[in-house]
């Protein structure tokens, strides 16, 4: 139910893209000329021009063992673009986390694809360059989420550095696979604060019993909060998260 994610744009310029299937699984097998592959993280880019850089990326995807899924499961993830150059045309793949969009369909991977390419673009010594209009793009999606109440900004995806997500949506919370429901106690617009009480739904011992209180900071961009969970059990857990919008930006 939640929405996390890497979106991973692969675009060919004419490059052979084939998917063929193996039982349940279906593999990517890339063939042709690439003159150079784009790598894109928002509107921050690097073009990979080094043939064994691009032998290794490709070779990554193509030893992914896929399996075709009926539709695309939701997970929290900002996405990366792709973009694989040849001389004359090019598809497009998109890749969030996990899940893989092509030619209408899509595909679950046993791994996580979408890490691995943010990994091999953070690790890649390239020079990261500024798309124009993606920029502008994300400054107008982060300029009118400022305006929000702090209760709207609170709805939505968000995720930490360590890949912890969080949806709140119309007073319920989904975190991983739980489900739970929550209460706003108070609300502080000076210091930008909500106080929200967390019950459990389901399970005899669970359904209706308060679990833990979240203890929530927003900042004046409302794409950055401060969460402090307390449990009813004396345990607090304490994150820092950023919002994912539902293209997947990370605002």
């Amino acid at each position: 139910m939640i929405k996390k994610n890497i979106y991973v744009f692969l675009m060919i310029l004419p490059c052979i893209f084939m998917l063929v299937g193996c039982d349940n699984y279906t593999k990517l097998m890339f063939k042709g000329d690439i003159d150079y592959i784009k790598i894109q993280i928002g509107e921050r880019y690097k073009e990979i021009t080094n043939p064994k850089d691009i032998n290794n990326l490709i070779s990554l995807i193509e030893e992914s063992k896929l399996r075709k899924i009926k539709e695309k499961q939701n997970v929290i993830y900002y996405k990366i673009d792709i973009f694989i150059h040849t001389k004359t045309k090019y598809n497009k793949i998109t890749v969030i986390k996990d899940i893989i969009f092509y030619n209408g369909n899509y595909y679950k991977s046993e791994s996580n694809l979408g890490k691995q390419i943010e990994k091999i673009y953070l690790d890649m010594n390239y020079p990261e360059l500024i798309d124009k209009n993606e920029a502008k793009k994300i400054k107008n999606k982060r300029i009118n989420r400022r305006n929000l109440s702090l209760q709207k900004a609170l709805e939505g995806y968000w995720i930490d550095s360590k890949g912890n997500s969080l949806y709140f949506k119309d007073g319920w919370l989904y975190q991983g696979k739980y489900e739970f429901r929550y209460y706003v106690n108070s609300i502080d617009r000076n210091r930008n604060y909500i106080h929200i009480s967390v019950f459990g739904v389901k399970g005899f011992f669970l359904k209706g019993k308060k679990l833990f209180d979240m203890h929530i900071t927003i900042d004046d961009t409302k794409n950055n909060l401060k969460l402090e969970k307390d449990m009813v059990g004396g345990c607090r857990f304490n994150y820092n998260m950023t919002y994912i919008d539902d293209e997947n930006y990370k605002l």
